[in-house]
């Protein structure tokens, strides 16, 4: 019988792509296209971007007030797209008008979370902080912030480097859990189609290379996270230690082969997190 050169999968000729969507779903795939077209029968990743998209906007821009103004733009666009498709300004960016929502929501949403209104905090549950004197302030102990953070932050003296440290550590937890993903789902594919040469050469190495490196990074951010610094003190004064520093413990992985410095992040002593330094070291190199 001969092969049907009608059907693409007889004649071994990959068909096009054709990602059928809708007003909701083609703002997003776009932005998947500016960077690349999903192959044939590929997992498209703009299903998950309509969540990660805006999600992670709303964590650069997070502003209750600005936030809020977007989230009404894009909701009056929505409201009126049909007198604004008759004859308007805005109606070349009509078709983006669920992508502005979802992105004015998240901004409002993280906006709370920062506890941030055009610059201004918001003291809508008060403080868990007590003015001692009029510099020092004393925090409750029995006191939980309900929602988002204290606005007493704001007003503090390291307010830039405390605002500046939560936000970053956030984004690189956001980044390297979205990274991860997109890894997974190039295993997937790699599964999928069957390639062996893409899921051992390209999947596990990327895998394994940010498993071990930047999965170890979100390790130690956590654990500095729940340790009470405040309980260490330098042996020689009454004075707290200085922390350590994530990033410069990472550099010496690879600069000075895994060496902690004076303080670990985790573990008794230096040893055991020095150990397991020269360990990641070894099978990153």
């Amino acid at each position: 019988m001969s092969a049907n050169l009608s059907d693409p999968q007889e004649r071994e000729v990959t068909p096009p792509t054709f990602i059928q969507t809708n007003d909701f779903t083609w703002a997003f795939q776009e932005i998947v296209n500016t960077y690349g077209v999903p192959r044939y029968r590929e997992i498209n990743p703009a299903l998950f971007n309509i969540v990660t998209f805006p999600f992670l906007f709303g964590v650069m821009f997070g502003d209750i007030g600005h936030g809020f103004l977007l989230f009404l733009f894009g909701a009056y666009l929505c409201y009126c797209k049909d007198d604004i498709k008759a004859d308007n300004p805005l109606r070349p960016i009509l078709k983006a008008r669920y992508l502005l929502v979802m992105m004015g929501f998240f901004a409002t949403f993280n906006g709370w979370m920062y506890n941030d209104f055009l610059s201004i905090p918001l003291g809508i549950f008060g403080t868990c902080y007590k003015n001692v004197d009029t510099v020092a302030v004393r925090k409750d102990n029995d006191c939980v912030y309900p929602f988002g953070l204290d606005p007493k932050w704001y007003v503090a003296s390291n307010e830039l480097a405390f605002f500046n440290s939560l936000k970053m550590k956030v984004s690189v937890i956001l980044g390297v859990i979205h990274m991860l993903f997109g890894i997974f789902l190039r295993g997937l594919n790699a599964i999928y189609f069957g390639n062996k040469t893409d899921f051992i050469l390209e999947f596990i190495p990327q895998f394994v290379f940010m498993s071990i490196l930047f999965g170890y990074m979100l390790v130690m951010i956590f654990i500095k996270w729940y340790v009470n610094w405040f309980d260490y003190l330098t042996p020689d004064s009454n004075k707290f230690i200085q922390a350590p520093s994530i990033i410069t413990q990472l550099m010496n992985i690879f600069l000075k082969l895994g060496e902690v410095g004076p303080m670990p992040i985790w573990g008794e002593g230096n040893a055991q997190q020095n150990f397991h330094q020269i360990v990641l070291s070894i099978l990153y190199f």
